[in-house]
């Protein structure tokens, strides 16, 4: 709750993980969860390595810390 998904999104992208930040085409959804600044989302797929996981595992770590 501390940080906007776009805030979430660069703070990652500047430690080489992407994720996607946005509404994603489901505005009506966002509405009606509250939350309106849209949510943060990381997508796995086949080729996703286990430390690229932990990357994102620990990049959320400082996220938190940083955010507070």
């Amino acid at each position: 709750d501390a940080a906007h998904p776009h805030d979430l999104s660069t703070f990652l992208d500047s430690r080489g993980i992407c994720i996607r930040a946005g509404r994603h085409c489901a505005e009506p959804l966002h509405a009606r969860l509250g939350q309106e600044g849209g949510s943060a989302r990381a997508s796995f797929g086949l080729y996703t390595t286990m430390e690229e996981v932990d990357a994102l595992a620990e990049g959320l770590r400082e996220a938190r810390r940083f955010f507070g």
